[in-house]
């Protein structure tokens, strides 16, 4: 059994159909018939499917795709999306049920919310892929038991028991976790520990992405952890208070990955890392060498001993976090100077608060 597992999908700008049908289609032809030859292919959708209302809640930024675009899942074989992520809930509810409705007329399975799993029996297998959304993403619309819907929390206990549960239940695991600093390479030591933890309970794949760029891969005590594939699409963001885009397409989030896994009798025999590089014209499958380098390069450095990892990190981040502020001026903060400001702030505190107990409480020692 093949499985194709994809990072981060956004169906707009350039990436809608609705701009230019033409060629968005030929940008992803050579994608399209790469991802023709698995049995599942399985990506993170962050793009609610809506074509009205306004953004919900107090975040930088929100991105939708008009629903048109469901056909490029089709086109792409892509026949399962994780929704555990920090953008499907950016136009509410009703952008949120919107999503859910146009998938499922389109025959698209998804899961990662209102503790939704999907389950696939496939030849000799039985797959159960789980996805969830940790709250250092600063997400929006968490799953709420008394609402009864919401993205499910990357909470290492309750992730623990549901893939225990499922282990024992004869499945095998694959995992979504969005998570990490957003365009850092070095996932956030915290959910190094957390994935290991896991896996010494369980074995599974967890394939990891939020932070918009590669990041390391590992195999540890039976299981394969890829902690960020980076972009699968995605253009420039922009937001209502400048022209320039908030976020912009660059070299390090132009270039991702794809994890392919074979499965055979419910083990893993084998899995590949896919190249993929985003170029203006195509998304260029297997013809960038040095994306593999970067990947080994980066999987190396989880080797690292805890402190020096840390370090290294922290010096990392602050490098991004100092370039960015660079370019930021008084005028900058006086636009973003209002009560939305004021509650995001406050949105982020509570996040750090909960981010504690679900992953910080988990991987300290018993």
């Amino acid at each position: 059994m093949k499985i194709a597992l994809l990072g981060d999908i956004a169906f707009f700008g350039k990436h809608s159909i609705t701009n230019n049908k033409k060629a968005v289609l030929e940008y992803f032809k050579e994608a399209a018939e790469f991802l023709s030859k698995f049995d599942i292919v399985v990506g993170n959708l962050e793009t609610p499917f809506f074509d009205g209302g306004k953004p919900y809640g107090h975040k930088s930024a929100h991105i939708k795709a008009d629903p048109a675009n469901v056909e490029l899942l089709k086109y792409l074989n892509i026949s399962v999306v994780n929704l555990a992520n920090n953008h499907i809930f950016d136009y509410g509810i009703e952008g949120y049920r919107s999503t859910l409705s146009i998938l499922e007329k389109n025959g698209i399975e998804y899961f990662g919310i209102e503790n939704k799993q999907n389950f696939v029996t496939h030849e000799n297998n039985k797959i159960a892929l789980s996805g969830f959304c940790c709250y250092s993403t600063n997400a929006l619309g968490y799953y709420d038991p008394k609402k009864g819907y919401g993205v499910n929390v990357l909470n290492g206990f309750d992730v623990e028991k549901t893939l225990v549960k499922n282990n024992n239940e004869g499945f095998f695991n694959i995992a979504s976790f969005h998570w990490g600093q957003e365009h850092v390479n070095y996932p956030n030591y915290d959910h190094v520990l957390l994935a290991r933890k896991l896996a010494k309970r369980v074995p599974y794949v967890l394939y990891g992405h939020h932070p918009h760029v590669l990041q390391g891969i590992e195999e540890y005590s039976g299981s394969l952890l890829a902690y960020s594939l980076g972009n699968f699409c995605f253009d420039d963001v922009y937001t209502a208070k400048s022209k320039e885009p908030l976020i912009k397409q660059n070299e390090n989030n132009k270039s991702s990955m794809m994890l392919v896994l074979s499965v055979e009798d419910n083990v893993l025999i084998d899995y590949e890392t896919i190249a993929l590089y985003a170029d203006n014209f195509d998304l260029r499958i297997n013809r960038n060498p040095e994306i593999t380098q970067r990947v080994g390069e980066y999987s190396l450095f989880l080797k690292e001993e805890e402190r020096e990892y840390r370090r290294f990190r922290e010096a990392e981040l602050n490098e991004y976090l100092t370039e960015r502020k660079k370019k930021r001026d008084l005028l900058w903060y006086i636009k973003r100077l209002s009560f939305r400001s004021v509650s995001l702030i406050a949105n982020t505190k509570k996040n750090l608060e909960r981010y504690g107990q679900c992953v910080v409480d988990y991987i300290e020692p018993s």
